[in-house]
């Protein structure tokens, strides 16, 4: 019996060291962790929806970090010229994403290195590569891709261009000085990045710059001091998607689900990131233990980008409520073969 206490896996010990993981930096690991966990919750746990709610986000998290991590990847690759291996970390960076900034990012990116390789086919011509066939011929298009200006405007264009709405518009009007911020904080400076864009606060104020500095606070720790600088966006501007998504992604942390839900309804009303928004109605509902209202805002989102995150999420309430051959039926609908 000691023994097999001593030894025993259970929801609390892989969610523990999980943490502890996380803590030290090993996200895959972490997440991995966290992803057993949840498989072993207990069905008849009392608090199991409130629990499930935690290390879904836990899992969510943590594959948006490993997604970001492989974009970076991705454009060291670049940097190099290794084009296959950039696009291996593409897809990694979209297996593991579910924040559609981060899919996007990737996808555009692919799109970018494609349309390099369109490019250079179409320019080149059958007497271009010289008569030169197979691996050994290295690709038009690596050469354009890493050179030096990658790591600059086009670095910064790159990354704002998957922003939802008008942002990546907006991000590249701001100017040469605004890129150098942005390119600061994506490499981790935050000193120089907050540098920047308080030194462009003082020329006007401006809901952009309010929500990359609540991005640096939130990185630093500082979440009041982040909620602060959402607020302000939001009053220069409450049409900004990611200042709207950031707020309830801070509602949610603290637990502040009664702030969260109106603010997610009314996204949805006036269609700002909808489905980000019904897939984080249907989590609260489900941790607040409202399968009916789960199962509704999952539903809506079958048809969309992220059906196969609401078909997992659907299958899962659908099988608490002991509605066994409809949580089947979803599976076989949307999780067989789905990609």
């Amino acid at each position: 019996m000691f023994f097999k206490k001593l030894f025993r896996k259970d929801h609390e010990s892989y969610r523990e060291k999980g943490e502890k993981l996380l803590a030290a930096g090993r996200i895959a690991e972490a997440r991995g962790l966290f992803q057993d966990a949840l498989e072993s919750l207990p069905p008849d746990l009392p608090d199991r929806p409130s629990i499930e709610f935690q290390l879904r986000d836990r899992i969510v998290q943590t594959g948006n970090r490993l997604a970001e991590l492989n974009l970076e990847e991705a454009g060291h690759a670049l940097q190099t010229g290794d084009v296959a291996k950039a696009e291996e970390h593409l897809d990694l960076s979209l297996d593991l994403a579910e924040d559609v900034t981060i899919r996007e990012k990737a996808e555009k990116i692919r799109a970018t290195i494609q349309g390099h390789a369109h490019h250079d086919h179409a320019a080149h011509g059958a007497a271009g590569c010289g008569g030169c066939h197979g691996s050994s011929c290295q690709p038009v298009e690596t050469a354009n891709i890493s050179d030096h200006d990658l790591v600059d405007s086009d670095r910064f264009e790159l990354l704002v261009r998957p922003l939802p709405g008008d942002l990546p518009e907006r991000y590249i009007e701001l100017g040469k000085e605004f890129a150098k911020g942005y390119l600061a904080a994506d490499a981790g400076d935050i000193a120089t990045a907050r540098r920047i864009y308080e030194e462009l606060l003082s020329r006007g104020d401006d809901d952009i710059l309010r929500y990359e500095i609540a991005l640096l606070d939130h990185r630093s720790g500082d979440n009041g001091r982040c909620e602060q600088e959402l607020r302000r966006a939001l009053e220069l501007n409450g049409a900004n998607p990611l200042c709207n998504l950031v707020l309830v992604q801070l509602f949610v942390e603290s637990g502040r689900f009664a702030e969260a839900v109106p603010h997610l309804f009314g996204m949805v009303e006036r269609d700002i990131l909808r489905e980000q928004a019904e897939m984080f109605l249907g989590d609260i509902f489900h941790a607040q233990g409202d399968h009916a209202q789960a199962i509704e805002h999952y539903s809506r989102l079958l048809p969309g980008q992220f059906k196969r995150e609401a078909a997992e999420r659907l299958a899962g309430v659908l099988a608490e409520c002991g509605r066994t051959d409809e949580a089947e039926y979803v599976a076989k609908q949307y999780l067989k073969g789905c990609c």
